[in-house]
């Protein structure tokens, strides 16, 4: 009876390509040019004697990384509820995935600062501070951060809030609104930004409330405005989450959208579970996140990388109507 046989190393598949080791290694790797015969006579030796490839931890160890990018998104019980955040987070996945990365979910009342990681991303909506940061830096981490805040030392990938808003805000006034009323985030940079812009058209409009991303906590403010028997003609929430609570809420009082009441959105999100399509500012999500992970890949790697300011687009839906 024959003995385990053993696994095929970067040794065999050299000694039968015909090449050296380090020949054999950079036609793996791809760093260094490589002739395209000897690539793939390498890589015929390897599949002729079952060799998948270097092993993609050792490379990382003797590079001094981890292969794992972290991402902080704040309270992991509720970082996969908000519609917004998922497919941003699907293309950071694919891309680092892509590049043999890990990606590591971190929630912010953890301690990250002593985690190996080769790269962190700070998307945590409505936080402009956390105590992670100044470790990192210390430690020398790169760090990108996602719609703020612009901390030094680190590449900044923002859409451009400001300007969507006052999109949608120009089209509510084409529609002959005046009397607006404004439901937004939490205090944060994406918050300061969609008001500005809103403000650049109407800047006379009244801040009803300010919450998270929520359902919920977006109809009981709207259930609270509604009470106090306001005379504006259009409702302006800085996220699509809110905007659907607010046809909800509205609905239920018996008011019809965009009859009685407008209501605009803003993210660009699937809300299936309403009978109409919100008015809103779309934001390429997908985009944003591909844009985070390349400049992390290239942080790591090193290079210097310019901030990204991705555009977004007026989608005008069935929830916005003549004042």
């Amino acid at each position: 009876m024959s003995g385990p046989t053993r696994s095929p190393t970067l040794a065999d598949v050299a000694d039968a390509a015909g090449v050296s080791l380090s020949t054999a290694s950079l036609a793996f790797s791809g760093n260094k040019p490589v002739s395209d015969a000897t690539r793939q006579r390498v890589l015929g030796a390897a599949e002729s004697l079952g060799y998948t490839g270097p092993n993609p931890l050792a490379r990382n160890l003797r590079q001094g990384r981890s292969g794992v990018v972290g991402i902080a998104v704040g309270q992991l019980s509720t970082a996969f509820r908000d519609p917004a955040a998922l497919p941003m987070l699907d293309a950071v996945s694919e891309v680092l995935g892509a590049a043999g990365l890990g990606l590591l979910l971190m929630g912010d009342e953890d301690d990250h600062a002593r985690l190996p990681l080769d790269a962190v991303i700070y998307d945590i909506c409505g936080r402009e501070t956390w105590a992670a940061y100044d470790a990192f830096v210390a430690r020398g981490i790169p760090l990108v951060v996602v719609e703020g805040p612009t901390w030094p030392g680190t590449t900044f990938v923002d859409i451009d809030h400001r300007g969507g808003s006052a999109a949608l805000a120009r089209h509510l006034h084409d529609l002959g609104h005046r009397r607006v009323a404004v439901l937004t985030l939490e205090p944060s940079h994406p918050q300061r930004q969609r008001e500005a812009g809103l403000r650049d058209v109407f800047p006379d409009a009244v801040v009803i409330g300010a919450c998270a991303s929520d359902h919920g906590a977006a109809q009981q403010l709207a259930s609270d405005w509604f009470d106090s028997s306001p005379d504006a003609t259009v409702l302006v929430c800085q996220s699509d989450v809110q905007a659907a609570a607010v046809v909800v809420e509205a609905r239920r009082r018996g008011l019809s959208v965009p009859g009685d009441l407008s209501v605009a959105g803003f993210d660009g999100v699937p809300t299936p579970w309403l009978d109409l399509e919100l008015t809103t500012i779309a934001q390429p999500l997908g985009d944003k996140g591909r844009a985070v992970a390349r400049a992390a890949l290239a942080r790591i790697e090193g290079d210097d990388v310019e901030d990204v300011l991705l555009p977004v687009t007026l989608r005008v839906g069935s929830s916005t109507g003549p004042a």
